[in-house]
């Protein structure tokens, strides 16, 4: 795996439905998902289309009686892109640390500081 950014998974909408459906390894229903991710049926169906467009999920449409369901899963490659995004993000974040930790936290030793 190659930890780089992925434009398409970064907005934290896409990155919690990818995030959410990384979790399981089975198909979630699009409820679930709604409601795990706090989106309306109307952002979940625009956010999936994308990630669907792209072939990072997977859409399964049935019914269950008379209603209509709507179940999402990662593809191979969008698992791929989002353990890729997520190592991406982790380094980010050990970048970080790591140059906040020598930063004093007065502002006595920063230029300009009065």
């Amino acid at each position: 795996m190659t930890a780089k950014p992925d434009p398409l998974i970064h907005p934290i909408t896409r990155l919690s439905i990818c995030g959410l459906l990384a979790a399981g390894a089975d198909w979630v229903e699009f409820a679930a998902l709604r409601d795990a991710a706090g989106i309306s049926d109307s952002v979940l169906s625009k956010q999936s289309r994308a990630l669907e467009d792209a072939g990072y999920i997977e859409v399964r449409k049935g019914a269950i009686g008379r209603r209509p369901r709507t179940w999402f899963r990662l593809t191979a490659e969008g698992r791929r892109a989002v353990e890729g995004h997520l190592a991406w993000l982790a380094q980010l974040q050990e970048t970080f640390s790591a140059g906040t930790q020598d930063t004093p936290l007065d502002g006595a030793r920063h230029p300009g500081a009065v």
